[in-house]
């Protein structure tokens, strides 16, 4: 049953963001109550890292150069639980600028080889999901970010990206994929090679960036 499941993930990537996609258009027109919604996302954070950190540390699987929540989305997705468990509004700005972007990433490109596990297919599906499920709940609360929360939002990042460099070249590791392309089918198969790649993701975060920033402005409607 696991090996029919893991295949049928491995090989209809498309089809299963498809579905997630239209879980979540149904719940942005059917689900107004803001509460639940949260009440929602901190069940299915929590549901995420548990399950995923339980499997990988149980099971001998757990690397510190591959599984830490330092990629910019699972920093998010962790982001997101904290801000909603110790009700962190301030935090809500920075988060849902990485989250619509990323989580629409995740779901048309994948960073995982045919050997991946199950658990880490589900993770990054669901963490995905995750991120599209709270850009819903801030659209929902019609938060609306300011220009100088804007800016200071991309310098949080640069100085994260700054760490996280300083952090892969101790470690080996190839967090935000500053060192090498990410395995799997994604958009950096198109790219030329290091540093190039990196300068256009980067630049394509901040595209995404500026896109979610101006999506928020029709809350001032």
């Amino acid at each position: 049953m696991t090996y029919f499941l893991e295949q049928i993930i491995i090989y209809n990537h498309f089809m299963i963001s498809g579905i997630l996609i239209s879980l979540l258009i149904f719940i942005y027109f059917q689900i107004n109550n803001l509460k639940i919604l949260s009440i929602v996302l901190k069940f299915l954070l929590i549901l995420n890292f548990s399950t995923f950190y339980i499997y990988l540390l149980s099971t001998g699987n757990f690397s510190f150069k591959i599984h830490l929540p330092l990629h910019l989305c699972y920093l998010t997705e962790l982001g997101i639980l904290i801000a909603l468990l110790f009700k962190l509004p301030t935090l809500y700005p920075w988060l849902v600028l990485n989250s619509l972007g990323g989580g629409i990433t995740g779901f048309t490109n994948s960073n995982l080889t045919d050997e991946a596990l199950l658990i880490e297919r589900i993770h990054l599906y669901l963490s995905h999901f995750n991120l599209l499920l709270f850009s819903l709940f801030i659209f929902k609360q019609k938060l609306i970010i300011s220009k100088p929360i804007f800016l200071k939002s991309i310098i949080f990042n640069s100085s994260l990206f700054i760490l996280v460099v300083i952090f892969n070249k101790a470690m080996g590791s190839n967090y935000w994929f500053t060192n090498h392309k990410p395995p799997g089918t994604n958009l950096t198969l198109l790219l030329p090679d290091w540093p190039y790649y990196v300068l256009i993701l980067i630049s394509i975060g901040l595209i995404s960036y500026y896109i979610t920033f101006k999506l928020l402005l029709i809350n001032k409607r």
